[in-house]
């Protein structure tokens, strides 16, 4: 099933966002709880109403903007598990609101499983989650937000994302080792950390930016000692061939074919049947230079 865009605002202005700054500007309406019941019911009836993963039978995923930010974000969380009660949903969100334990308390109430909840962290500390994300207090309100779905949830599952830029990505092994330590009572979630994509404001920020994918992976492969730790670890948008054969089996392909692409060193390679190849717009920014054929 889709990716439904809930909400068209958010109370962080991450300097990697995929949406465009016009997105914000659109009418409110078309967000409303009238619309988005309209436009699923239309989707279940065969219509091609949404742009992402339509095709995806298997699960909902609620984006936006920030998502638990619509005036009217619980109601349609409840439309959704009485109108389809078995396909899992997965809420992408900064955490923020679940800083506020009534908030989570009806939220949890409502969400059955299977739902998942993605939260995204930028930093091991608020000066440098804050600097990212462009919102003072985020990182304690996302801590907090993350503490109180730990202490609340029923069977949803937890994830935790971070998308790794120029930024952050020496800041990344006292990431992983703040997780391990503040959240240690956890033991439950999922970490997916993910090569950033080169759309939207990421798009206009691209020079600031730009991470190739020799120092992402440099930098997960000297933390894997730590990594191993976690109950479950993801990677995200990651060619194969460019990381180190013990972090492969962590590589997940997530794009639409549409938004990949496989260059001339791809041909021959044993392992493209599992890649996901180069994102389109890290090709056009960065070439395909890191690509190698593996043989065996």
């Amino acid at each position: 099933m889709p990716d439904i865009a809930v909400w068209n605002k958010c109370d962080n202005k991450c300097i990697m966002c995929t949406n465009m700054r016009s997105f914000v500007l659109q009418n409110p309406r078309q967000y409303s709880l009238k619309w988005q019941i309209k436009k699923f019911e239309k989707y279940l009836k065969g219509e091609d109403v949404y742009h992402k993963n339509a095709d995806k039978s298997s699960y909902i995923s609620l984006t936006g903007g920030e998502p638990t930010l619509h005036p009217d974000f619980l109601k349609f969380v409840a439309y959704l598990r009485k109108r389809v009660p078995d396909v899992q949903v997965t809420l992408l969100t900064n955490g923020k609101k679940f800083a506020d334990q009534e908030f989570a308390k009806k939220f949890f109430a409502i969400a059955n499983p299977p739902f998942e909840i993605a939260v995204s962290i930028h930093g091991s500390t608020a000066a440098k989650h804050d600097r990212i994300s462009g919102a003072k207090g985020s990182f304690h309100r996302t801590l907090e937000g993350l503490k109180n779905i730990f202490r609340f949830s029923r069977g949803q599952k937890t994830e935790i994302r971070v998308v790794l830029i120029k930024q952050n990505i020496s800041d990344f092994g006292d990431l992983v080792k703040m997780l391990l330590k503040k959240l240690a009572a956890a033991r439950d979630y999922r970490v997916v950390v993910i090569h950033y994509e080169i759309e939207g404001i990421s798009f206009e920020n691209r020079q600031k930016i730009a991470l190739r994918f020799e120092d992402s992976s440099f930098a997960i492969m000297k933390n894997l000692n730590f990594i191993k730790r976690f109950k479950e670890f993801r990677l995200y948008h990651f060619p194969l061939c460019v990381l180190p054969p013990v972090l492969r089996r962590y590589a997940w392909v997530t794009l639409p074919k549409e938004e990949r692409i496989y260059t001339k060193k791809c041909r021959g390679c044993v392992l493209r049947k599992n890649c996901l190849g180069l994102m389109r717009e890290y090709y056009k920014f960065f070439g395909d230079a890191e690509i190698k054929a593996v043989s065996k």
